[in-house]
């Protein structure tokens, strides 16, 4: 891993003299990692970039440059010449303009430790930063506390959104081919436990859905997408379960009813742990034994043990996936308000597989560790994304570096 420090120090001192008196750190540094003095536009060249607090009297300097920095910025400081005081009063003006900020400062072991931790967090940051989500047929008219503000997501996360017209998927529909959809459709009926109410053709159907909103995908040069899967639907009798499922298969992140705050948080979600998500509605709550049963009507068939195929819940009509997951532990997550800058997080226990007839088809029962109540007084939302194992330590460090505000 290659350090960056972009290096500020009073101007009675100079850069040797400083290296020389910061020994200790700088010498450890070099022994663990890979480390060069940079300028602040060589910080995306490298894998982490510091910003070395070498001295006091340095917050105009750091003032300066510091719309030339990537964020989140990582202060570095071992305390020696008034640095760590310098330190704090950056840090407390970053907060007071939006940025987002830590220092780094203690013994070189814990500093290593954190930057290996922080590595993983300046990374999915990165990425977010350079990334598209589409949204394609634009939010569902239900999802009336959903939306996101796009240019606050710009400005906090670097996150572009591009809202996409369903026709695109329409016109696709029209060139995909039949013979690729038939094999896509045999495949999933192999693989699966069984098929139940639809045909055949439904099947096929669905198929040329995917591969029309791969299609789609492709050409708009996105890296996730959230499908307003009930006008497809309307317009085609068609639903998008199979393209939503098929597609998260892939490593593709995709989500339901155009929800743009629930397609950010599977995509931080995969970007954090490496799993796919699983976009789900909570249908049932038991306050006594703070037991949630969340289902939807489409789950990516690599989390599942097993899969049926089925009809789409709310219209009865074309395919609906009813899958079984694993009993174990998971992590139920959530990102809301209109910057994004608000999340819900909570450790859960799959209990049991459901097969209530009123609900959408893959049901889970979970117990979760945060109270129940954050659902009536406070939810993000209606959607809620479940993620298998426990990823509770990553995901508050990520969202607590980017002053994210945690919801109970």
């Amino acid at each position: 891993m290659e350090l960056g420090l972009v290096t500020i120090v009073a101007a009675l001192h100079d850069l040797t003299s400083i290296e020389n008196s910061h020994y200790e750190l700088i010498s450890y540094l070099k022994r663990n990692f890979s480390v060069r003095f940079i300028t602040p536009a060589e910080a995306e060249y490298v894998d982490i970039p510091l910003v070395f607090i070498a001295s006091g009297g340095t917050e105009e300097m750091f003032r300066s440059i510091y719309d030339e920095l990537p964020q989140p910025i990582l202060l570095l400081t071992d305390g020696l010449h008034n640095s760590l005081g310098a330190s704090l009063e950056i840090q407390s003006w970053i907060k007071s303009v939006g940025g987002v900020s830590q220092i780094l400062h203690g013994k070189p072991e814990y500093l290593k430790k954190r930057i290996e931790v922080l590595s993983h967090i300046v990374s999915v940051s990165d990425k977010i930063r350079r990334s598209s989500i589409g949204i394609v047929g634009f939010p569902s008219s239900w999802l009336i506390s959903s939306d996101v503000n796009y240019s606050e997501v710009k400005k906090k996360w670097g996150l572009n959104y591009k809202n996409i017209e369903l026709s695109e998927v329409s016109d696709m529909l029209k060139t995909v081919s039949y013979d690729e959809a038939v094999t896509i459709a045999d495949k999933f009926v192999n693989n699966s436990a069984g098929i139940e109410e639809p045909t055949r053709e439904e099947v096929v159907d669905a198929s040329k859905v995917y591969l029309a909103v791969k299609e789609v995908y492709s050409k708009n040069r996105i890296d996730a997408l959230a499908l307003k899967c009930f006008d497809i639907l309307d317009r085609h009798n068609i639903s998008g379960c199979l393209a939503v499922s098929l597609l998260n298969d892939e490593g593709i992140i995709a989500g339901c009813e155009g929800d743009s705050q629930s397609v950010f948080t599977m995509y931080l979600a995969k970007l954090l742990t490496g799993e796919n998500p699983f976009m789900s509605n909570p249908s049932l709550i038991d306050h006594e034994t703070n037991e949630v049963i969340f289902a939807h009507c489409t789950v990516a068939t690599s989390l599942t043990e097993k899969y049926i195929i089925r009809s789409h819940f709310e219209s009865l009509k074309s395919i609906g996936i009813q899958g079984q997951i694993k009993k174990g532990t998971v992590t139920l997550f959530k990102c809301g308000g209109s910057g994004l800058d608000k999340y819900f997080l909570s450790r859960g226990e799959i209990l049991d597989n459901l097969n209530n007839s009123k609900m959408c088809r893959t049901q889970l029962k979970i117990k979760l560790d945060e109270s129940v109540d954050y659902f009536f007084k406070n939810p993000i939302a209606n959607h809620h994304i479940i993620i298998l194992g426990d990823h509770i330590k990553i995901i508050e460090e990520f969202m607590d570096t980017m002053n994210c505000t945690r919801i109970k």
